[in-house]
């Protein structure tokens, strides 16, 4: 994305007179944001937040539920048009922005990561117009964020009539990134989010995978069990576990590593995390057609 193409004056939506490498000034009423690390920055952020590093990520690398949501993106990504405007929020170290080369695309988070286009809370500060946006994608966001409602609902204005709201979301999952991880969302609880700002679901998968949730308790028994065990006890616990690891790798030979499926109608109700796109301005007939569009594109990658 060009700097100047969507980013306006978060006071006064005019267009920015003034840029160069130390700050963007608007000529109309003066607002100045300060550059850090070759970007501009709207708002405050923690003093004590700890940045993540650049880690190389892809399709096959990273946990199986990010490997799916690559695919996910990547599935999203092939249907826009290459105009389409792409806003990625909390965006962390421009991990999508390869997925989303083809379009038009802008990465922000609270922290001024240098691959990003801006630094902003957009709770607290919008450096954009309304209904300026094809796309946003919320990638294992919503789940740091203790104002969720306002974040999706600043979201659902900046999209384009017929534009689509992107979220992945863990459901079970331990905690992570301390102290920033607040919430996890049933489908029910997301389809009343779609709905509170006016967007129609067009995509609401569950990620299930058992196997996945015997790993977790397996190292949980080895992490926090088997310190509390001594002599033959501990001994047996951990023949025990380690047979345990060694029948769920065998299984995963034969049933893989999990799958996706609409939420509404899979029976399993230990779903790990969804995957959901939301749609702004919708007819049923264009909802029904994007499901058809997105199956017949999956085929043809299969």
């Amino acid at each position: 994305m060009k700097n100047d193409t969507l980013i306006v004056c978060p006071q006064c939506h005019a267009k920015f007179s003034h840029i160069d490498d130390t700050h963007w000034k608007c000529g109309k009423c003066g607002y100045t944001a300060q550059v850090i690390n070759k970007i501009p920055v709207f708002s405050d952020y923690p003093a004590n937040l700890q940045p993540s590093e650049k880690i190389a990520r892809c399709a096959e690398q990273g946990s199986i539920w990010r490997r799916f949501n690559w695919k996910f993106l990547e599935q999203t990504a092939a249907l826009l048009n290459p105009e389409a405007e792409v806003l990625d929020i909390g965006a962390g170290r421009g991990d999508f922005k390869t997925i989303f080369a083809r379009s038009r695309y802008t990465g922000l988070d609270i922290y001024p990561y240098p691959e990003l286009d801006l630094a902003v809370d957009l709770i607290k500060v919008c450096p954009f117009n309304e209904e300026s946006f094809d796309l946003i994608v919320m990638a294992n966001v919503i789940e740091h964020v203790y104002d969720y409602r306002t974040l999706v609902g600043r979201a659902a204005k900046l999209l384009k009539p017929g534009g689509k709201l992107l979220i992945t979301v863990p459901f079970l999952l331990k905690l992570h990134q301390e102290p920033v991880d607040f919430h996890r969302y049933t489908r029910y609880a997301l389809e009343q989010l779609a709905r509170e700002n006016g967007l129609a679901v067009e995509v609401l998968d569950g990620y299930y995978n058992p196997l996945a949730i015997l790993d977790e308790g397996i190292g949980n028994a080895w992490e926090y069990c088997l310190p509390q065990t001594s002599g033959f006890v501990k001994l047996l616990t951990k023949i025990c576990i380690f047979g345990s690891q060694k029948l769920s790798n065998y299984l995963k030979k034969f049933l893989g590593n999990g799958y996706t499926a609409p939420a509404e109608k899979e029976a399993n109700p230990n779903v790990l995390g969804y995957q959901c796109i939301f749609i702004k301005d919708f007819s049923r007939n264009e909802i029904e057609g994007n499901k058809l569009l997105r199956h017949e594109k999956n085929l043809s990658n299969d």
